[in-house]
């Protein structure tokens, strides 16, 4: 008779948590005093904005011109 050769689950992986939502961080280094790293989260934040990426196009499109 042959041994059957099992194979046991692979390691479950966990999953990391959550990260927090761009306001709470603006707002938790507002807090914590840190105002350039709060100035920092908003420019990202308006950068994600169709507003925001419409001024990139625009600037990609002015930066190809040089």
């Amino acid at each position: 008779m042959s041994k059957r050769c099992t194979k046991s689950d692979p390691p479950r992986v966990k999953k990391p948590p959550p990260l927090p939502s761009i306001d709470e961080l603006i707002a938790e280094s507002r807090a914590l005093g840190m105002n350039d790293v709060a100035k920092a989260f908003e420019r990202v934040r308006y950068l994600e904005s169709p507003k925001g990426q419409k001024a990139l196009e625009r600037r990609e499109r002015r930066l190809s011109r040089l």
